[in-house]
């Protein structure tokens, strides 16, 4: 007698659980002809505002905008698949346009530690800045050179989640160093992913 066959269980994706999450939203925002790079402009727009206010000292209500920003960063993209207006320009305009939002919030927390004299705090954040767009861009170089780096601690989606909300909590300096932490660990599994990915493909 055999026993009846049961397909393999999928390992749990944060990222696909958010997407879930997001569908009835973009599926609203697709019906309502809502354009996704209007979401795109929104988001940054929302993320210079946090930039300034970070850099005035208003850390909680930044932590709350950023969060804001973040959701229409993740939906322009939800949305674009929804409607079916996914094009290469849109891609690029997105990656671009997460780059310069995360680098003014990391400009504006940076102006706040050193207006306000803490040198530490500073130094931290420009860590933080450095392997955070570090983490991008060598998953970008990587994917242009063929090899896919889907791998890694923390993505950018974690980044925004865990700032916003330790910043809103009151916690920055604890959300910066994790996600200075995160970043770094996350571009050294993608070196280390891409140094093997390229070894095997010479090997052949």
């Amino acid at each position: 007698m055999s026993l009846p066959h049961r397909e393999p269980r999928r390992p749990f994706s944060y990222k696909e659980a958010f997407r879930q999450f997001l569908q009835p939203l973009a599926r609203l925002l697709s019906t309502m002809r809502v354009r996704p790079d209007t979401l795109t402009h929104l988001g940054w727009t929302l993320a210079v505002a946090s930039a300034f206010l970070f850099g005035l000292g208003r850390v909680q209500v930044a932590g709350a905008v950023m969060l804001l920003a973040g959701l229409f960063d993740a939906l322009d993209g939800a949305v674009a698949r929804e409607s079916d207006q996914m094009s290469d320009f849109g891609a690029f305009l997105d990656s671009t346009m997460d780059r310069l939002s995360e680098s003014a919030i990391f400009v504006g927390i940076l102006f706040f530690y050193a207006s306000t004299g803490h040198p530490y705090g500073a130094l931290i954040s420009g860590v933080a800045m450095t392997f955070s767009l570090l983490t991008s861009y060598s998953r970008a170089r990587a994917e242009g050179l063929g090899v896919r780096c889907e791998v890694g601690l923390l993505e950018r989606a974690g980044r925004v989640l865990i700032l916003s909300l330790c910043a809103m909590a009151g916690f920055l300096t604890v959300g910066i160093s994790l996600v200075a932490a995160g970043a770094f660990v996350t571009t050294t599994q993608r070196i280390f992913h891409v140094g093997r990915a390229t070894r095997k493909h010479r090997a052949r």
